[in-house]
């Protein structure tokens, strides 16, 4: 009898290719159960691991990349926490840096990542273009970006986690017609083009589709460009809903919670009560949106299940197997800054 190979052991145990080689390689998104079923099935076989396969895996750093864009937003803390939390049990350790929202600094720290020889790359929030991609072609290690914000998309070799901003926008704007609201203004971030153009375009069909006619006062995309700063997002609601409210808005949808705060400090200098006068909704369910008063409703974006979405993926792809990209689904957490409107409460 010939040697015995993967895919005869894969054959013995009733399971896939790429499930007997994580399991031999100890992988932890392999059960125990598993793991052990394999690797008993190998001893008994007589299986030999392949010489060069094994100096592959001899020269993995166990170390991962984590680029984001600031430190200052909070929508990465709890990514972070999710990634950490998958690498930690898989004995993986992090090194984070920051790309401060410019493509070719991502670009850079990605390139020096890889001659620094980290098994694999994770991007949050990233500005690569279709223009940088091409430059990933000479990189080695598997890349996997959460929230892309890239226009035009950043080529076939990246994967990605998302949530569905489309879905997310339609849930925000559906819940303040429910109220009773028909003049919704929407403020924009510009330095987030794809989110920002998803939450927008849901923000125009959803009016449409209940026969709403939006005025162009409504809506204002903002032209900051310090991506994520949070200082910057709250100067965003601050500037922008006072010219919502002169247009006549009874409800503001906001592209994130940290606009939404800016907003709400804008009402409250205006002497303009939420949301007895105004209801403001933001994105996110970050921390601020907890301490506000009153409390903010917002869209929930499952921040830390996309960080662990992101490491198992690139676990995945490190051990060989074939994986796609990952959209997750957001959800509607009522709090206290949204009400009828005033004049039918």
């Amino acid at each position: 009898m010939g040697q015995v190979s993967i895919k005869d052991i894969a054959k013995a145990a009733g399971v896939s290719f790429s499930t007997v080689s994580r399991a031999l390689n100890g992988n932890p998104l392999i059960s125990q159960e598993v793991r052990a079923r394999v690797q008993t099935l190998a001893r008994e076989m007589g299986y030999t691991p392949n010489a060069l396969a094994q100096g592959l895996q001899s020269r993995m750093s166990h170390t991962v990349g984590l680029v984001i864009t600031t430190i200052s937003d909070p929508f990465f803390v709890d990514v972070v926490k999710g990634v950490e939390e998958v690498a930690r049990e898989a004995n993986f350790s992090l090194v984070l840096a920051t790309s401060n929202n410019d493509p070719d600094q991502e670009m850079k720290i990605i390139e020096t990542f890889s001659r620094r020889r980290v098994d694999g790359v994770i991007v949050a929030a990233s500005q690569i273009t279709s223009d940088y991609a091409a430059r990933l072609e000479g990189i080695r290690i598997p890349v996997v970006m959460v929230n892309e914000q890239a226009m035009g998309g950043a080529g076939q070799q990246l994967f990605s986690v998302t949530v569905d901003d489309f879905a997310g926008g339609r849930l925000a704007v559906e819940h303040l017609i429910g109220l009773g609201h028909r003049s919704i203004g929407y403020i924009g971030a510009g330095n987030r083009p794809r989110s920002n153009s998803r939450r927008y375009r849901s923000y125009q069909a959803v009016l449409a589709e209940h026969g709403i006619l939006p005025a162009p006062e409504w809506s204002c995309l903002s032209k900051e460009t310090a991506i994520g700063d949070l200082e910057g997002d709250i100067r965003i609601g601050q500037c922008i809903v006072p010219q919502l409210l002169e247009a006549g808005v009874t409800a503001v949808f906001c592209y994130c919670d940290t606009v939404a705060v800016g907003a709400m400090l804008a009402c409250h200098d205006l002497g303009v009560r939420v949301p007895e006068q105004v209801s403001l909704i933001g994105y996110d369910d970050n921390l601020l949106s907890e301490v506000t008063r009153p409390r903010l409703t917002t869209i929930h974006q499952p921040k830390r299940e996309m960080g662990q979405a992101a490491m198992r993926m690139l676990l995945a792809c490190m051990s060989g197997s074939q994986i796609g990209d990952l959209t997750l689904q957001p959800s509607l957490l009522v709090r206290g800054s949204t009400a009828p409107p005033h004049d039918t409460a």
